[in-house]
């Protein structure tokens, strides 16, 4: 025979109020269906909890050393049972994206905002990384979603497409490109361009597009972080060849953008998750509201 926790709350709600029928007011049951209860836990433990004096009762000496191991067993459930709670409405938890930095710095940000001001309770953490490191990231469970260029490379993370980030070109106003309302590829190819570092994916992608159409950029300055590119720029020192994502940053330096080629090359972006595993509410909460979110900042 085994015990649970209604009879350990019918044995504090008589130890708090010493009397049977209080104490089956207070927990909405008949006096006959406490009284099993009572006789239950009894029966398990072997001893009497209570003395019985018609109504009222008063805990015996096994019943007094009893009560605070109750009095916790039934806390803790009742916390647990709140936590649990808590998670599913998004009243607590946290919720971990990777994404690249361009993405962290102008995509994210706004998402964030809105997600907490919903969901105070859940923490919000962002890892800024490079973007080969979101895969890893994502794949280890150290983040539950991450952002990154859709490629052609087989994975066995879940991709949800989010937007096309078009490609541009980012140059200081007094650049001959500048006077342009468009470009082609071939006039960028002529000019010294500031690109992202040999193996990035937005890179590679890029390439092979231009490839295919027999175009090959001239580099000037391989570069990691599109802050810098935006500076090099800025000194007349070449034209940057980033996505759309970064027309707010262009913007903030003073730099004039330009849409390249008919039709215009694109990456996908895309949204990563780890597949087998459930989401927590949190995070499919985030999850969605950054899908609806999804477009090029600016």
């Amino acid at each position: 025979m085994k015990s649970s926790l209604p009879e350990l709350r019918v044995f504090l709600a008589l130890a708090e109020s010493g009397h049977f029928t209080r104490a089956a007011d207070r927990l909405g049951m008949s006096q006959s269906s406490l009284s099993a209860a009572l006789g239950k836990l009894e029966r398990l433990l072997g001893t009497r909890l209570f003395d019985r004096h018609t109504r009222a009762c008063r805990l015996t000496d096994a019943g007094m050393a009893l009560l605070p191991a109750a009095q916790r067993l039934v806390a803790d459930w009742e916390h647990l049972v709140a936590d649990a709670q808590d998670f599913g409405r998004n009243a607590r938890g946290r919720v971990s994206v990777a994404a690249p930095n361009a993405q962290c710095a102008l995509l994210l940000p706004p998402v964030v905002r809105a997600f907490s001001e919903r969901y105070p309770g859940v923490r919000v953490q962002l890892h800024d990384v490079p973007e080969h490191e979101v895969h890893a990231l994502v794949r280890s469970g150290a983040a539950d979603l991450g952002i990154a260029t859709q490629t052609d490379a087989r994975s066995d993370l879940v991709a949800t497409p989010l937007y096309a980030d078009q490609f541009i070109a980012v140059m200081a106003p007094e650049s001959p490109l500048a006077a342009r309302r468009t470009l082609e590829w071939q006039q960028v190819a002529r000019q010294p361009v500031i690109g992202y570092l040999p193996g990035n994916p937005v890179r590679s992608l890029l390439e092979e597009k231009l490839a295919e159409r027999g175009i090959r950029l001239n580099y000037a300055f391989e570069i990691a972080l599109p802050w810098t590119m935006m500076g090099l720029a800025r000194e007349g020192l070449g034209v940057a060849v980033v996505t759309l994502a970064l027309r707010p940053m262009a913007h903030w330096h003073g730099l004039q953008v330009r849409r390249v080629g008919r039709p215009q090359l694109a990456r996908m972006l895309t949204l990563l998750r780890a597949p087998g595993n459930s989401p927590s509410p949190a995070v499919a909460a985030f999850r969605e509201l950054l899908i609806g979110h999804a477009a090029p900042p600016g």
